[in-house]
C-alpha cells in the first residue's frame, strides 16, 4: 500500500471518531435523537460508547458503530 492510500485510510478513521459526549451527544441529534439525550446513560445501557481511560477519561465512539445500533434499535426484531 502507498502512503496516500494510508494517509486516506487514516483521515476516514479520524473522520468517524468522535471523543468527549458533547461530540457524541451532538452526533446523536444529528440522527434524530432528542436534544437531552445523555452519552453516559447510553453508555451505561450498551451502547457502543467506550472510555478512554478509566474514571478519567473521555468517552469515545465511532459514527459508523452509533449509525450501526440506532438503525438495528428502529428496525426492531426480524421475522423469522
Amino acid at each position: 500500500m502507498d502512503t496516500s492510500q494510508q494517509d486516506e485510510g487514516g483521515e476516514h478513521l479520524a473522520g468517524d471518531l468522535l471523543v468527549g459526549a458533547a461530540a457524541i451527544q451532538a452526533f446523536l441529534m444529528h440522527l434524530g435523537m432528542p436534544e437531552g439525550t445523555d452519552a453516559y446513560y447510553l453508555k451505561r445501557s450498551g451502547w457502543p460508547i467506550g472510555n478512554t481511560a478509566g474514571d478519567g477519561g473521555k468517552l469515545i465512539a465511532s459514527k459508523r458503530r452509533l449509525t450501526r445500533h440506532t438503525d438495528k434499535l428502529t428496525r426492531g426484531p426480524t421475522a423469522a
